[in-house]
């Protein structure tokens, strides 16, 4: 299928905040039709001004092919338990919730047996939050993470795969629930955790933005956080979380040490692993979208 024929799906959007605003933005990029629906109807009003949504009525979700969820688990839930009859009986169901393990049993048990749900998990964003922080553009060469499971029908599947592919992400990598938050523990709580950590230093000054550089500036960019949603996130993968902060206590302490000790040697060694690994990275992002193993399993 290709993104004009995509373009023909419609698509409903739960919750139109940074994301949800931002998946309604890029739908209607593409030429879909969208449903948003939010909690507050302010943010339905403002999107529909906006003309970013085609319509706000609950009723018009029998309409949508695909419907993603832009809200925490426990919300999600919610509007599955409330709404289900409002949904097309072969509906493909989504999420973006940065923690899975577990809460694909509880919708699947939730939804009709013709209708599919396909964990997901977007790799973009930016500071601040609401549909007023919302962008288009946050989708183009991101990474989007896809969690199917074995119940999941393989054109479905094959659907939300190609979703990614209109939206603009270039990776689609597929893992199992579990690897996904052991994974997302390390390349994303972590680094949101070490943010706010270097903000709330001790050494923190009025006047820092006078000091510093791009490296602080880009190590300090997602400190900008909505406390509500990472506290969640922190809790809800909270032994994954621990462990990459050890993990990364230890690496800093390796590095303390040597400094102490003046051991150029190590310092050298522990720069130039960091390098390497850096490097590797970039080697490996450059693969083409379409190259990624696909991982479908419980």
């Amino acid at each position: 299928m290709s993104t004009s024929d995509f373009s023909k799906i419609t698509v409903g959007v739960i919750g139109l905040g940074l994301m949800g605003g931002s998946f309604a933005k890029r739908f209607k990029e593409i030429g879909n039709r969208v449903i948003g629906i939010n909690r507050t109807k302010s943010a339905e009003e403002e999107a529909l001004r906006m003309g970013i949504i085609d319509s706000a009525d609950p009723k018009d979700l029998k309409e949508c092919r695909i419907v993603v969820s832009c809200t925490p688990e426990k919300a999600t839930k919610a509007f599955l338990e409330e709404n289900l009859s409002l949904l097309a009986r072969d509906a493909i169901l989504t999420d973006i919730a940065g923690v899975k393990d577990g809460f694909a049993d509880i919708a699947e048990s939730l939804i009709l047996p013709t209708q599919d749900f396909i964990s997901g998990h977007p790799m973009c964003g930016r500071e601040g939050a609401g549909l007023s922080q919302a962008s288009a553009d946050i989708f183009k060469g991101a990474n989007y993470i896809v969690i199917p499971r074995k119940s999941n029908r393989k054109e479905n599947v094959a659907l939300i795969e190609e979703m990614i592919r209109a939206l603009g992400c270039a990776h689609a990598p597929a893992v199992t629930a579990h690897e996904h938050d052991e994974i997302i523990a390390y390349t994303s709580d972590l680094p949101h955790a070490a943010a706010a950590a270097l903000m709330n230093s001790a050494s923190y000054r009025k006047d820092t933005n006078r000091f510093t550089g791009g490296s602080f500036r880009d190590e300090t960019r997602v400190a900008d956080i909505n406390e509500e949603l990472w506290t969640s996130l922190f809790l809800s993968n909270r032994e994954n979380v621990l462990t990459e902060i050890e993990r990364f206590e230890a690496a800093l302490e390796t590095l303390r040490r040597a400094i102490e000790e003046k051991n150029e040697d190590s310092i050298r060694t522990f720069l130039s692993e960091a390098g390497r690994r850096r490097r590797e990275w970039d080697s490996h992002g450059s693969s083409e979208y379409g190259s990624r193993e696909r991982i479908v399993q419980d």
